[in-house]
């Protein structure tokens, strides 16, 4: 940025004045932090650097998480001899423990009764000199040794070391993930010398707070692909209907693995732009207006070059042309493919779509898809349906506190509905919106009926007809619409209902229907 771009105070106000505010800047860039990593022989290093990289580009950044260490872990903000000492409230460090303590923290010299400060603050005895002001100075120094405290309190101490926190612990984590001269460990800072250990544990207690509720036997799959993925370094392909939960699993996989695996929703346009600025967004690569596709390029695969990052690609099939013409080459397939040569883990999650997308290139161009096949190290295909018990968890968490009735009645509508888990949260959502507006916490059977009954089920009813309908009808023309149900026929169940273990999920063919992609 040019040093000239300045706002002269007091002129007229102009928006762009406050575009290089420090509240704008954006987190560590990853690019810089991959040469950092590339020094550090650890993996386990390189992983907690990659996930304070990741907690910058976080709202709050890297002052949110200072903040956070130092609310978390408050007795920790102290030196090696105050933590053996202790730092609790109403303590005091006799003479042997102040001397102790006062050797790590820095600016400050906490006197002890009889000794004498010198004038260039520091710690001595007295000895012999000449002259009046000599003297003098001698005199008053003897006079303020009679006056120190022979022990301190510890809080003093301790505010010795918030205070240095406070101002140093951004700056000092900063270092951590870009100082190629900074060792990985325990010691430093003087007032935090337990950093590294306790950014450790603080990691372990983000990933736990992240966990899900409930994994199912769906997402266990794609937890183990993409698992092989990131520790063999092979590209991986999940294959799944919609609507399964393969997009949460793979978000939550990335979330249990923050310094190993970035998410992102591959775009569905044809520009390279667009395709290589949503990977820098996943990543924390450094992004302006001016940007160039090749740039961007250039800085994802010198972050991704080391491997320590993996790439999980949802709507895999958007990586192929969208405009099939008789020239027309997979580049982004085929720069994925080079990204694998190079060991970079790269995983795709998509549909069977991404296989009709595949041949239609194949068939349009003289593109041929044996390199890319060969370097597909796993293909998962997921089940074509939950069972019955994993669809009850998974309706427990989009309804919780719904009584057992309102969970099987979620269950046997996503079991008869084409959009599936989708109509399930669709009824969820809908169930929460009515006891909202009726200023209610409790979830009720009923709730769910008339969710059901009056809003879900017309609503997929009008959806069909929008779909198959006519596309254009008359305006003069009143037209009836009779479309079938999405859900085929779908009744509330009645008190008591059966158990769940006895419903058989009824899912439509998958050759020949309608789908609804994205309700």
């Amino acid at each position: 940025m040019s040093n000239t771009r300045h706002a002269v105070e007091g002129g007229a106000l102009r928006q762009e004045r406050f575009a290089s505010s420090q509240e704008y800047e954006r987190g560590l860039m990853a690019n810089l932090v991959a040469k950092r990593c590339g020094v550090l022989e650890r993996a386990d290093e390189r992983e907690l650097i990659w996930f304070v990289q990741l907690l910058s580009h976080q709202p709050g950044g890297i002052k949110k998480l200072a903040a956070e260490l130092m609310a978390q872990f408050p007795g920790r903000i102290a030196t090696d001899s105050m933590r053996k000492f202790g730092v609790r409230a109403g303590q005091v460090y006799i003479a042997e423990q102040v001397r102790a303590a006062r050797d790590e923290v820095t600016g400050h010299a906490f006197p002890l009764k009889g000794e004498i400060i010198l004038g260039d603050g520091g710690m001595a005895m007295l000895i012999d000199q000449t002259g009046e002001l000599q003297k003098r100075l001698q005199e008053e120094a003897r006079t303020r040794a009679r006056l120190y405290p022979s022990k301190y309190p510890a809080s003093e101490f301790v505010n010795c070391c918030q205070a240095a926190a406070a101002a140093g612990l951004e700056k000092q984590l900063l270092a951590l993930c870009l100082d190629p001269a900074m060792p990985v460990a325990d010691g430093s800072p003087w007032y935090f010398p337990t950093l590294v250990s306790t950014l450790r544990e603080f990691q372990s207690q983000w990933i736990a707070a992240r966990r899900p509720a409930v994994v199912t036997a769906i997402g266990e799959k794609v937890y183990s692909a993409l698992d092989y993925s990131t520790q063999s370094h092979r590209m991986v392909l999940v294959d799944g209907l919609p609507r399964l939960g393969k997009t949460n699993a793979a978000k939550a996989y990335c979330d249990l693995h923050p310094g190993r695996a970035r998410y992102f929703e591959c775009p569905s346009g044809n520009d390279d732009f667009s395709f290589y600025r949503e990977i820098a967004l996943s990543l924390g690569v450094s992004i302006n207006l001016k940007s160039k596709a090749q740039e961007l390029r250039l800085r994802i695969e010198e972050t991704l070059r080391g491997g320590d990052l993996a790439i999980v690609i949802d709507q895999a099939h958007y990586l192929w042309p969208q405009s099939h013409y008789r020239n027309t080459t997979p580049a982004r397939i085929n720069w994925l493919m080079a990204l694998a040569d190079r060991g970079v883990p790269v995983s795709l999650i998509s549909t069977n779509q991404f296989f009709l997308c595949q041949k239609a290139i194949e068939k349009a161009t003289c593109w041929r898809s044996e390199q890319f096949v060969g370097r597909i190290g796993h293909y998962e295909k997921l089940p074509d349906a939950l069972s019955p018990d994993d669809l009850e968890a998974v309706a427990s968490v989009m309804l919780p506190g719904g009584t057992t009735d309102s969970i099987k009645a979620l269950v046997l509508y996503a079991q008869s509905s084409v959009r599936y888990l989708a109509a399930m949260d669709a009824i969820a959502a809908r169930v929460r919106f009515i006891c909202q507006s009726e200023n209610r916490q409790k979830i009720e059977f009923r709730d769910v009926k008339r969710a059901i009954q009056s809003s879900v089920i017309p609503s997929d009813e009008a959806l069909k007809s929008a779909i198959e309908g006519d596309a254009q009808p008359g305006r003069r023309r009143v037209a009836r619409v009779v479309a079938a149900q999405l859900q085929g026929g779908f009744q509330a169940p009645a008190l008591p209902l059966p158990p769940a273990r006895n419903i058989r999920p009824v899912m439509p063919a998958r050759a020949g229907q309608t789908e609804v992609s994205h309700v």
